[in-house]
């Protein structure tokens, strides 16, 4: 199908000409021949790289120019809202306003309301529609990527009730490369439904063992015996490969092995390039290793990364300068890192339950990693056979269909926070009302009886009554309190809540950082550390010692949760290390763990910290607890001591800047104003630009001056 032949606004046409596409992939001609132009939902079930995002756009700018409204991108990763965003960015040529959104939960971002497509996680788009925002009423198409994570356990009920809002009240759009069950998916959302295995690069699969590799088609190549020569080979070829690995160790031991032998095959100029990315990367302990590993033009990427680094080794690897990437399936959910040879080397996974298969969904979707369009006329896929017999993965993970998607709302987590948002957020009047939404939920739809679910509600009901989340009248009518509405608000398990309210009065006589710590950790909403054996001494011995500072005891006979506590201990030790201003690599080579759990820890940790602050207002506060609270809680944001809390208020100015001001004799803001701009340059990370927007800040009148022609001057010549 020609891309003249669509019948689309003419703008539109225009822009997807000027890409270089003149015609539509078969896939996507079959998409937008059903009913999704005039406004049906549709499920579109089709491989990586076939052109599900162009589908989504063609239908989102023609609906925004034909009806006006919004569209909302639903997205699983932050870092895949910012590469949607970039790639929508190119419809402002036309009039379409596009904005991302991904953090802070407790907001209406009415700003989003002058914005025509709006990027955002599941997450984000649930806890702005429970704050009811004007704008949202104007969604007229929702786009949900990536939809098979509506079976993953800790997000897909998010998705799930998200789609249930807006069945009937927006056209819906469903996105996945595997989808075992697509049609009773489709059925759920009355959706047209598209299902092929059409790939614009033809995808060779099959599985190695010991130097022979067996294609599906029947064919074998040899090969050294051992896998990494696949990925040798691949480079050898001028293309580039992903290796999957089960965990992050390994991706890191073999990316330092595969470099050595990689090193060999770079050119000068890459060996130089390499070694100034290296050099743009912080020093840590993770981060040496990938230092060392990106030198011979390989990476290691898994979570315990930073995103700024995973960025970065992202855009390396698409600019072909990074030739082997080690990852943990972290990489095969959504971002774009395609390449020619996929390797995984791991069917298995430990778990708590010891080792299990790896899904047929997942592997599916790290294979479907493999051929990059415009670069390969095929793309290879290899399955590593270390403890299996070739054919068995062959049946099971080539010729196997993935997974069926089941309703994650038996995850009773999600179900609590989501029958709290109904009562509190979306105007459910009673139980009745609260069974028939439950009803067009895909739970209900596959279950096919709602007498399950009818006791699972009742169930949640009871506990949010009985901790006084909400009420009941006389005719059996909800009544939202003020502490389940904020709570829903907040976008917090009401369990999270509960323990928060439980532990004020020991806050109110007991106000202490360790304590506060401690209580964020235990909370189901933070992903807590966990503690290994080798440690468990350590931060038992610390939690005698902070015992008295605790806001509920040890557990010292509970054997289930003891390991547990133990880890909150590391975790609140590791705020502790942060807000005294222990460096990041000696916090994490301290508790072993990477930059990225770190980040991660105290991106939760602010937004549980702003949360308990906020609830604890509803509860008649102590004003020298609230302060105290806010100002912890702004230590713990730029992890400083207390003396650097008025110098970190300032704009640009985190940590290490305040530290150095602090030591320079600048400790307060009265110190910077009546300091010469001179002295204030000399200050390590104090250049003319912080120094500028620091005087505008606190009032301080500056005049920037241009250098005169040929004179080169100092910093100080630019502050007058």
């Amino acid at each position: 199908m020609k891309v003249d032949e669509l019948p689309i606004d003419e703008r539109i046409k225009r822009t997807i000409r000027g890409r270089g596409i003149e015609e539509l992939y078969p896939p996507q001609a079959k998409a937008l021949k059903t009913g999704v132009l005039g406004g049906k939902n549709l499920v579109l079930a089709i491989p990586t790289a076939s052109g599900k995002t162009l589908v989504s756009e063609i239908v989102m700018v023609n609906k925004l120019l034909k009806e006006g409204g919004k569209a909302v991108y639903l997205v699983p990763l932050k870092a895949l809202a910012e590469e949607k965003y970039r790639e929508f960015r190119e419809w402002e040529s036309l009039g379409i306003r596009v904005a991302a959104t991904t953090g802070d939960y407790d907001s209406t971002d009415e700003w989003l309301g002058k914005y025509d497509v709006i990027v955002a996680t599941a997450e984000k788009f649930d806890s702005l529609m429970r704050h009811g925002p004007d704008w949202v009423r104007d969604v007229k198409l929702v786009v949900a990527d990536e939809v098979h994570l509506i079976g993953s356990y800790d997000r897909g009920a998010t998705l799930e009730m998200i789609l249930s809002h807006l069945l009937g009240r927006a056209q819906i759009l469903a996105l996945s490369a595997t989808v075992g069950n697509a049609e009773e998916l489709a059925e759920w959302l009355d959706a047209d439904l598209v299902v092929s295995d059409w790939r614009p690069v033809e995808l060779r699969k099959g599985v190695f063992h010991l130097g022979t590799l067996f294609w599906e088609d029947g064919r074998v190549d040899r090969y050294p015996e051992n896998w990494e020569s696949l990925a040798v080979d691949a480079v050898k070829r001028g293309k580039q490969a992903l290796v999957f690995v089960n965990t992050r160790r390994s991706a890191e031991k073999e990316a330092i092995n595969l470099s050595s032998k990689v090193s060999r095959l770079l050119t000068k100029p890459e060996r130089r390039a390499l070694g100034e990315l290296a050099s743009d990367i912080e020093d840590n302990p993770t981060t040496e290793k990938l230092k060392k590993a990106l030198k011979g033009g390989v990476a290691f990427h898994h979570a315990g990364l930073s995103r700024t680094e995973r960025t970065l080794i992202e855009d390396a690897f698409r600019g072909g300068l990074i030739k082997v990437i080690t990852a943990t399936p972290t990489l095969a959910v959504g971002v774009n890192t395609p390449a020619f040879r996929v390797i995984i080397r791991d069917t298995k996974r430990y778990s708590g339950f010891g080792w299990t298969d790896i899904p047929v969904l997942e592997i599916q979707q790290m294979m479907g990693r493999a051929g990059r369009p415009k670069y390969d006329k095929f793309g290879e896929a290899i399955i590593v056979a270390r403890t299996e017999e070739p054919r068995k993965l062959i049946e099971r993970y080539i010729h196997g269909k993935p997974e069926k998607l089941f309703s994650m709302l038996a995850n009773e987590q999600a179900f609590r926070s989501q029958v709290l948002a109904l009562v509190t957020n979306f105007g459910v009047e009673d139980f009745r009302g609260l069974v028939s939404f439950l009803e067009r939920t895909f739970y209900a739809h596959q279950r096919g009886d709602t007498a399950s679910l009818e006791y699972k509600a009742r169930g949640i009901v009871q506990f949010l009554v009985e901790n006084e989340f909400i009420d009941i009248d006389l005719n059996d009518r909800f009544i939202a309190l003020p502490f389940g509405r904020r709570t829903s608000q907040l976008y917090l398990d009401p369990l999270t809540a509960k323990k928060f309210r439980d532990a004020f009065p020991r806050l109110d006589e007991n106000p202490n950082p360790f304590g506060v710590f401690q209580l964020i950790a235990s909370t189901p909403d933070m992903a807590t550390l966990t503690a290994r054996r080798r440690e468990m001494e350590d931060y038992l011995d610390l939690a005698y010692e902070f015992e008295d500072d605790l806001y509920s005891g040890i557990p010292y006979y509970e054997e289930s949760s003891f390991q547990g506590f133990l880890g909150q201990v590391k975790t609140a030790k590791v705020l502790l290390d942060w807000i005294n201003e222990v460096p990041e690599a000696r916090i994490c080579e301290a508790h072993n763990i990477d930059p990225g759990d770190l980040y991660r820890i105290l991106e939760l940790a602010d937004w549980l910290m702003y949360s308990l602050i906020e609830l604890y207002k509803l509860f008649e506060p102590k004003e020298d607890v609230l302060g105290y609270l806010r100002d912890l809680h702004l230590r713990l944001r730029h992890g400083v001591r207390e003396e650097l809390l008025g110098l970190v208020k300032l704009p640009n100015i985190g940590r290490k800047r305040a530290r150095a001001l602090y030591n320079a004799g600048f400790r307060t803001v009265e110190d910077i104003a009546r300091a010469k701009p001179a002295e204030l340059l000399k200050v390590e990370g104090i250049g003319a630009g912080i120094l500028k927007s620091i005087y505008e800040h606190i009032g301080v009148e500056t005049k920037l001056i241009e250098k005169k022609a040929g004179k080169k001057g100092t910093l100080e010549d630019f502050l007058k």
